[in-house]
């Protein structure tokens, strides 16, 4: 009985011959920096031997081109990743940031058992805030998550111009109410209206229900968030939000310092 060969498995003349297989003639391949003789190697399918490939050849020439072919390759991957990394909303500024914070590596690590947990990222201008949470969101995208990262005030922007140009008034909503990640930076910089509290009740409410996380970062404390938040008259729907952002958020304060500055 003939032996069949494994599933994939590429096989020089000698394994053809060995298992019998009906096969053309074997080519003479050589290699085209240095010109040596390469071994042909053939693949099996419904009991015949096909010829597909090759041996790579050891040459300085032929090591070359390989090396030269896996840095495009780097290259290729790497410009992909920063192509989704930028679609997700992180500035090019913070494409390459890396998680700095203790507290925010432990909360990469620990994320699969988070169940809706994020993080609240304050401090004063400069201290490093979106800078943490540009790195974490990069993580998350490498990870294969759905990730958006957004300014408060860019956000609210985008929803209210979603609401112009839908008759789906929702549709703006939901790529931030539904998207696997959200970072949210610079909360308490939007402008105050009773329009731009609801709307950002509306996300936060539905991630709350969802157990979906947000990232947060505010020159705003927890404690100060909601009083920031009801400038415009809306007290309730502020302190709902604060409520909700107390609850889904572990608070990550970061150094009373000027990072642009000190260098």
């Amino acid at each position: 009985m003939r032996a069949n060969a494994a599933p994939g498995r590429l096989l020089t003349a000698a394994d053809v011959d060995a298992l019998g297989l009906e096969a053309e003639e074997p080519p003479s391949p050589r290699c085209e920096y240095c010109g040596s003789a390469l071994e042909p190697l053939a693949v099996e399918l419904d009991g015949r031997a096909y010829w597909v490939s090759r041996r790579d050849c050891g040459c300085e020439g032929a090591l070359a081109a390989r090396e030269r072919e896996a840095d495009e390759e780097r290259r290729e991957q790497r410009r992909e990743t920063r192509g989704r990394l930028a679609r997700a909303g992180i500035g090019r500024r913070y494409l390459d940031a890396a998680v700095c914070d203790p507290r925010c590596a432990e909360y990469l690590s620990g994320f699969a058992e988070a169940r809706g947990r994020g993080l609240y990222i304050y401090g004063p201008v400069g201290s490093g805030k979106t800078y943490e949470a540009s790195a974490l969101a990069a993580r998350f995208v490498e990870a294969g998550y759905g990730v958006v990262m957004t300014g408060t005030l860019g956000m609210l922007d985008a929803v209210y111009a979603s609401y112009r140009s839908s008759p789906e008034r929702s549709a703006g909503l939901s790529r931030y109410a539904s998207c696997d990640v959200l970072v949210l930076d610079d909360l308490g910089k939007e402008g105050a209206s009773g329009w731009a509290a609801t709307t950002l009740y509306q996300i936060v409410d539905a991630r709350y229900n969802a157990l979906l996380p947000v990232i947060v970062t505010s020159q705003y404390p927890p404690h100060a968030i909601e009083r920031r938040l009801a400038r415009g008259g809306e007290a309730e729907t502020a302190a709902a939000i604060a409520s909700r952002l107390a609850e889904m958020c572990a608070p990550v304060p970061l150094a009373r310092r000027d990072r642009r500055r000190c260098g």
